[in-house]
């Protein structure tokens, strides 16, 4: 079995990470925590933009993802040493993807790399996404092929 931890620092998105770890390590499931950076120069390539993206736009994006995934690493860190290690033989990772829609990414990436469940947060820091686009948990539930656990802040 194998697990896709959406995670986005929420306090949810935090609770979602640790819980989704301990039932990992219930269900003997290898674990992937991955988290979505917004894209700031990507989205602007498919329109045949490639002058206003500026090296600089490049170099804030990676410079995001390089501190996303400091983060993400001290989460997991935090994890490991509250819950301890996964069952003998399983993996645990990280992955810091860039894209400019987190639900699509999430599940593109859990059809892609085969996983059997996602995990993700109710709620996150997504109020000004959810009122113009959507929640990006609702579209995880709602068009994922596998499984999805819905952690809610208790």
């Amino acid at each position: 079995m194998k697990m896709l931890i959406a995670v986005d620092f929420s306090p949810v998105g935090r609770e979602a990470a640790f819980n989704g770890y301990r039932y990992a390590q219930q269900l003997g499931a290898d674990v992937t925590f991955l988290h979505i950076v917004p894209a700031m120069a990507t989205p602007l390539e498919g329109y045949n933009m490639h002058f206003y993206i500026t090296p600089e736009a490049r170099s804030t994006e990676e410079k995001v993802k390089a501190a996303a995934a400091k983060e993400i690493n001290t989460l997991v860190d935090e994890i490991k040493e509250k819950y301890g290690a996964l069952p003998d033989g399983h993996k645990c990772g990280v992955s810091v993807n860039v894209a400019d829609n987190p639900g699509s990414e999430i599940i593109r990436v859990a059809d892609s790399d085969g996983y059997s469940i996602i995990v993700i947060g109710n709620k996150g820091y997504t109020t000004l996404e959810r009122m113009i686009l959507g929640s990006t948990a609702l579209k995880v539930v709602n068009q994922a092929k596998c499984s999805v656990l819905l952690y809610r802040h208790q």
